[in-house]
Formats: C-alpha cells, sequence, structure tokens
C-alpha cells in the first residue's frame, strides 16, 4: 500500500467502516509512515473540533464533492499573505478532502437543521439517518456476507458487548457490519437488505446518555419501543440489556415493526 492509497481510506479507518483485511493492511503502512499518521492525527483533529463546536450531520456525497469542487477552483493566485492558505489547497488530496467534509458538515449544520441544536433526540435521529443513507450507498454492491466473520470483526473492535445479533433470514440479509459513532459513543453497525432492495440499519451502543422520550411509544407485541417517521423511514429506538437500540428501516410501519421484532426477539 502506497501513502496516496492509505490517505485515501483514513476517513473510513476513523469511521470503522473498512473491511477487517483492508483496515489491517492500512494499520500496517501506518505503522510505519510517519507522514501518513500525522496525516490521520489531522483527520481525527478535524472531527473532534467539528463535534465540539457544533452538532454533526453526515453530509451527502454530492454535496462534499461540490464543494471540493468549488475549494479547488478557487484555489487561484492570491495575495502573498495567503500563499501558505493556497499551498495547503493545492496539497493532498487527504487534506483537500478533509477540508471539504469539513465545510460540508458546517453547512448541514447551520443550515436547515439548526433547529435541532435544542432537541437531542432528533440530533440523534438525524445523524442516524445520514448515516444509513451512507452505509445503504456502500453496501449496494456487496452480496449477502459471512454473519460470523462480520460480527468477529465488529466484536474484536467494539470495546464493550453487544451479541446476540440477528444475522438476516430468508427475507433480508446481513450485507455489512462496522464500527461507527452515534450520540458520541462507539456503535456497533449492522446493514441489512430485504428482496425488494431496501435497507435497515441497526446501531448498538452502551445506553449511558442515551434517553428515550416518554411520548411517541409504539405498542409492538409485549413491547413498546419510541418510534417516530422521519425522512420516509421508520425509525424505532428502545433499550435492552444495558444497550441503547436504534433502528432504521426502509418501508412502511408494519415492515419496520416486523424487522424490530426479529431484532428485539433475537437479542
Amino acid at each position: 500500500m502506497n501513502c496516496q492509497d492509505a490517505r485515501e481510506q483514513l476517513e473510513a479507518l476513523i469511521r470503522g467502516s473498512l473491511a477487517t483485511e483492508a483496515a489491517e493492511g492500512l494499520q500496517a503502512h501506518l505503522a510505519a509512515c510517519p507522514s501518513c499518521r500525522e496525516a490521520l492525527e489531522v483527520q481525527r483533529g478535524i472531527r473532534a473540533l467539528i463535534r465540539a463546536e457544533a452538532p454533526r450531520y453526515a453530509a451527502p456525497p454530492a454535496l462534499r464533492a461540490r464543494i471540493q469542487d468549488q475549494v479547488l477552483a478557487r484555489a487561484e493566485p492570491a495575495a502573498p499573505g495567503r500563499a501558505a492558505w493556497r499551498a495547503w489547497l493545492r496539497g493532498p488530496r487527504w487534506a483537500v478532502a478533509a477540508l471539504a467534509g469539513a465545510l460540508a458538515v458546517a453547512a448541514v449544520v447551520w443550515g436547515p437543521s439548526l433547529w435541532m441544536a435544542r432537541d437531542p433526540f432528533g440530533r440523534l435521529v438525524a445523524r442516524a439517518l445520514a448515516e444509513h443513507e451512507e452505509y445503504a450507498r456502500a453496501a449496494a454492491p456487496h452480496r449477502p456476507a459471512d454473519p460470523a466473520a462480520l460480527l468477529g470483526s465488529v466484536r474484536s473492535q467494539a470495546g464493550f458487548a453487544f451479541e446476540p445479533v440477528f444475522q438476516g433470514d430468508a427475507q433480508i440479509h446481513l450485507v455489512n457490519a462496522m464500527l461507527s459513532e452515534l450520540a458520541g459513543a462507539r456503535a456497533a453497525t449492522f446493514v441489512y437488505r430485504d428482496a425488494a432492495g431496501r435497507y435497515a440499519t441497526l446501531y448498538l451502543m452502551p445506553e449511558a446518555g442515551v434517553t428515550i422520550p416518554e411520548q411517541g411509544r409504539l405498542p409492538i407485541e409485549t413491547f413498546k419501543p419510541y418510534h417516530r417517521v422521519a425522512a420516509g423511514r421508520q425509525v424505532f429506538l428502545w433499550k435492552q440489556r444495558q444497550l441503547a437500540c436504534l433502528l432504521v428501516v426502509e418501508g412502511s410501519q408494519a415492515e419496520g415493526a416486523d424487522l424490530f421484532l426479529k431484532v428485539r426477539k433475537t437479542a
């Protein structure tokens, strides 16, 4: 692996979305390359700054690409005092991509979703939905995976117990699993796809700091998870075994409730 390949994968490494083999290869490169380790710390610093200063919502890849294109297009010769800034913009792709990502996040944070700053659960849902869209796109070319291998990869990195987990059935398949970040904490994340090509994402995280609203509970057999429809997706939130569980489902309320039962009863 060369430095360019490594730096293009740093963001995925930070997010915990690299496959095990790719992550191991990248870690081996980082162990031998001080420059790429420094690049990794820069990206982590940018993410930490964004989380500290404002609620974070993942910007769609198309928005990130537009901002990056505009940043590069405007990096024309400027006054001598701005030479360092111009040089940075014309530097490695990972640096420009990091800036574009930061600007995209800021644009979303201070745009139409600003009202969510006063709604912690709204922020949690918005983040989960944004992550779900990214994971669905990433999983689109994947065939159903070996659940045991996926669980083993996440288990080795999570730092908390989360099993047993619904591993799919004849109607819906587990296609990806990784660590993500939700509500300021690591989340074991599982992506499912049904026969119609619709996706669902399950997030499992330590329950500390996650408050479930009392209003909006939906009776499903003997359970009463919180339920909300957001961006056309069914969102369910509940707690079990010292875990907060958040499920995003593409489909009707009845279809979402059916998948909720499969997930809940597995655990």
